[in-house]
């Protein structure tokens, strides 16, 4: 039987151990209990300490964690699902290893034993893992290879902390609360931060794909997985692909519904999570239960359409018969919950998409501890109408030179899709002018709003950041939709789309499963031409085609949404007074990042523009993290939840 183990996970080893205590790892493990509210291990000898809070979804009378080997030399704390486990476990077993429990955390004890660190590629799951190897004195931490679970480490005084939250590594005694100031400039461009480092000074995360080692005061970190685009593939009929993916999505699915607990589905009556609700229909023989979320009407006018699809996840949940529960939220409630959802965030993640996945979380909890969702099917199918511009592009530069003359001297005047900046942007290599879906601030516009010292910070970063400057020097893929994927496969998903997803979940102590984000789906789908992926106007295409004859026809034919907010309407009503207070506080103010003037213009030239709502959206929270995590870290012993 296997056994689920979403939780939270946090320890240290090296030279502070004693000094920080078992009361450190317990102060840890205290504030993360929403990862993990049904039990708590702990581990503390050999100048190393690990501990972890559990969610028991599967076998819930075992699994107790940290779990060992037969010498008990070998202790593993994990937060995740390793959902080929049981073959694995057939062959530790053939091997001579034996096992005490029937959880999958154990088969990664015996896995390391056999492979060493290699042991992670043999696992099909999400996870993030710490592996205290005593005879060895070597302390490993593996994160699966999209990024579906996050784990942050810290290295301070030969010694190494590591955990699920930052703010778990926050109440470890020596961390310090400072301020990444180098970073502010890359969160305004993207929202998030790309690549290791966060907001904090001294506090990194372990990348997607990646395995840090620590042994003998030293860490090396080693990259066992990363995604292969084909530049040439060789070319099936369509159907070979349709039933390839037919068949990848069925295992998928029949291995992320098993559980000893009710499971749900995030339903938004959007193509992929219909996908996910019309598959777990074929295997699920008890009742599915959906949930949606949309917002009251706000007092300014606004289409209800532009922000709620509660009316087409109805008649998608009426199709297929489930148990289905709706929250409209109130603006009133998103004030109410923000500092909550930043909290929960740990990183001053501006996707103002955590609304709703906060509330619906909060909602699904009342009836389950599982839920489904359509995570990363955009990413890897090519689903943002931003994908579009690469072919655009190329018919453009395939006019007669005369008639491209005419156009550029017509430039003032000219619109396309992709506005004013297209005929810049044909001259630019598509990593150049392609920075993810998610930008939020041009480079001029926060050369404007920066202070003097943190633009100089910035540019000096912008030139030594050497995780985003590798995505500008990629020669192995020509097809720049394959680039542009890539891009958002290893940024844009793990730094936004699903540490969100994973804090907003967690922080209502549910376990959130990402079918689409299988890896043999993700390889799948790198190895198509991208023409399959984003064909004329089709986004999604082949996703689509293998679903045509399955999925009802009002979501095929609908157009995408995405997760509908009102914040133009809420920053023009309810939200503008309170955002208004925030950032022309003195508090806010006196921290001197920002040129006051720049923002007082965003209100001042502020009409219904979704991206000046996003800008301001960005500063809000912004500020707001800074008054939880910054200025005043006792705020991180109050609780925040309705846990």
């Amino acid at each position: 039987m296997e056994v689920s183990n979403m939780c939270g996970i946090c320890g240290f080893s090296g030279d502070m151990t004693n000094y920080l205590g078992e009361s450190d790892l317990k102060e840890m493990l205290n504030v993360i209990v929403h990862r993990g509210p049904d039990d708590e291990g702990t581990y503390f000898k050999n100048n190393t300490a690990l501990g972890m809070r559990r969610l028991s979804i599967i076998d819930l009378e075992n699994g107790h964690q940290p779990i060992h080997n037969e010498e008990k030399d070998i202790y593993v704390v994990f937060n995740g699902e390793i959902y080929n486990f049981q073959s694995l476990r057939t062959d530790l077993i053939i091997k001579g290893h034996k096992f005490y429990t029937s959880s999958d955390t154990e088969v990664i004890v015996h896995l390391y034993e056999e492979y060493g660190d290699d042991f992670a590629l043999r696992l099909n799951g999400m996870f993030a893992i710490c592996i205290w190897d005593e005879k060895n004195r070597k302390l490993l931490l593996a994160r699966d290879r999209l990024g579906i679970k996050p784990l942050y480490y810290a290295f301070k005084n030969n010694t190494i902390i590591f955990a699920s939250e930052i703010k778990s590594l926050l109440k470890c005694s020596i961390i310090d609360t400072e301020l990444n100031y180098n970073k502010i400039g890359t969160l305004l461009s993207y929202r998030y931060i790309p690549g290791n480092e966060t907001m904090f000074k001294d506090i990194f995360e372990v990348l997607p794909g990646n395995i840090l080692i620590y042994h003998s005061k030293n860490i090396k970190i080693k990259k066992y997985w990363d995604i292969e685009f084909k530049d040439n593939p060789d070319i099936e009929e369509e159907f070979y692909y349709e039933n390839k993916l037919l068949n990848l999505i069925d295992s998928s699915i029949n291995k992320r519904i098993i559980s000893d607990v009710p499971i749900g589905i995030f339903l938004s009556g959007g193509l992929d999570s219909t996908i996910i609700l019309s598959e777990v229909s074929k295997f699920y023989d008890k009742s599915i239960k959906t949930f949606s979320v949309g917002f009251e009407k706000p007092k300014t006018k606004t289409n209800i359409n532009d922000y709620s699809e509660l009316a087409l996840s109805k008649k998608t949940a009426k199709y297929y018969g489930t148990e289905h529960h709706e929250y409209i939220i109130k603006p009133d409630e998103v004030i109410d919950n923000l500092k909550n959802i930043i909290w929960y965030m740990d990183e001053p993640l501006s996707d103002p998409t955590a609304i709703p996945l906060y509330f619906l979380s909060r909602l699904a909890k009342k009836y389950v501890k599982v839920v489904l969702s359509g995570e990363g099917a955009d990413e890897i199918f090519a689903g943002y109408t931003v994908y579009r511009e690469p072919n655009a592009i190329k018919k453009y530069n395939q006019l007669p030179n005369l008639l491209k003359d005419l156009i550029e001297s017509l430039n003032n005047n000219f619109q396309i899709n992709f506005g004013k900046n297209f005929l810049m942007r044909t001259k630019l290599p598509v990593l150049k002018r392609y920075k993810g879906v998610g930008m939020t601030f041009k480079d001029d516009e926060i050369s404007n709003l920066l202070s003097g010292d943190l633009q100089a910070l910035w540019i000096k970063d912008k030139k030594s950041d050497k995780y985003l400057n590798s995505f500008y020097h990629m020669p192995q893929w020509k097809d720049e939709i394959n680039q542009m994927l890539y891009f958002d496969q290893k940024v844009w998903l793990p730094k936004d789309v699903l540490i969100k997803s994973d804090k907003m979940t967690m922080a209502n102590s549910i376990e959130l499963r990402v079918p689409f984000l299988d890896y043999k789906i993700v390889e799948f789908a790198s190895s198509l031409p991208s023409s399959l992926k984003y064909k004329g106007n089709t986004e999604k295409y082949i996703l689509k085609k293998t679903f045509k004859d399955i999925l009802p026809s009002f979501i095929l034919n609908r157009q995408k949404n995405g997760f509908p907010i009102p914040l133009s309407s809420l920053l023009n009503s309810e939200l503008k007074n309170f955002a208004k207070d925030i950032l022309f506080s003195q508090k806010s103010l006196s921290r001197g990042y920002f040129n006051a003037k720049y923002i007082e213009s965003l209100f001042k030239d502020y009409d219904s523009s979704s991206h000046k709502g996003r800008q301001i959206w960005l500063l809000l929270t912004f500020e707001l993290w800074n008054q939880i995590f910054i200025d005043n870290n006792d705020v991180l012993n109050e609780n925040f939840s309705a846990i």
